[in-house]
């Protein structure tokens, strides 16, 4: 009777060690899983379509020489530390010229309601200036918020790397609207037609209709031949806007988290 006591105490502790040591490890599977930082899923890149469900602003920023890779560093870490947290946030794509004078920020929001408190924000890190005059005499808008109103072939993705042709159409004062849409909406997709470095085109309209934006995407890091037009004595802007063009990297993606 003593040795069947001693067995089924035996038998108890034993028992007893195994669930302690199955918990333990339990425990510190937990611990473990805790301490793993959760994978986000890949977002695909930004697509400037006509069909796109969420709202675009378009930002130029003009550099002072030597500035560029400082005020893309200063810009980037305020998206991350501060834009990616905002309410209605989804995206924005930073690019940089190859001469080093400027910059173009594309962001992208949830609606019109988020873009606004985000606005106040971009305002002040991009140090726009305070003159609304000069603004729109320079830029020939007031606001960054643009509707995506053609493309023609691909569309432009604005992945990690992507190589664009930005070009700024700003509409002179007294002119109007209507006839530098329909030149440029003609114009993007003969270039896509014609320039075969050329991808996609998209065509991007300021909100205050002061502005048009055309986008060119290369094929792989192929240059856009920035002097393509079609003949004639004068390009068919002049009577109508002001134009700039450059070639674009994108330099950084954020997303919202």
């Amino acid at each position: 009777m003593r040795a069947a006591l001693i067995i089924v105490g035996v038998a108890a502790i034993v028992a007893a060690c195994g669930r302690d040591r199955a918990n333990t490890a339990t425990t510190v599977a937990v611990r473990r899983a805790d301490s793993v930082p959760a994978v986000q899923p890949a977002r695909p890149p930004l697509s400037l379509d006509t069909i796109a469900d969420h709202l675009v602003e378009v930002w130029p920023i003009a550099v002072a020489k030597g500035k560029q890779l400082e005020e893309t560093r200063r810009i980037v870490e305020l998206l991350q530390a501060e834009l990616s947290v905002m309410s209605g946030f989804e995206s924005a794509t930073l690019l940089a010229s190859g001469d080093g004078s400027s910059l173009v920020l594309v962001t992208t929001w949830r609606d019109a309601a988020a873009a606004d408190r985000g606005d106040v924000t971009l305002a002040g890190w991009l140090r726009l200036e305070a003159d609304t005059a000069l603004r729109r005499r320079r830029d020939g808008t007031l606001t960054p918020r643009v509707r995506v109103r053609r493309t023609v072939g691909t569309p432009p993705t604005l992945s990690d790397g992507a190589m664009l042709q930005f070009t700024r159409y700003v509409l002179k004062s007294g002119r109007m609207y209507p006839p530098i849409l329909a030149f440029t909406d003609s114009n993007v997709a003969m270039r896509v037609l014609q320039d075969t470095a050329a991808q996609g085109g998209a065509l991007l309209t300021a909100a205050d209709s002061g502005a048009v934006y055309m986008l060119l995407q290369a094929r792989n890091a192929t240059a856009l031949e920035p002097g393509f037009q079609l003949g004639g004595p004068a390009p068919f802007w002049a009577p109508f806007a002001e134009r700039e063009e450059q070639l674009l990297a994108v330099v950084a993606i954020v997303h919202r988290r």
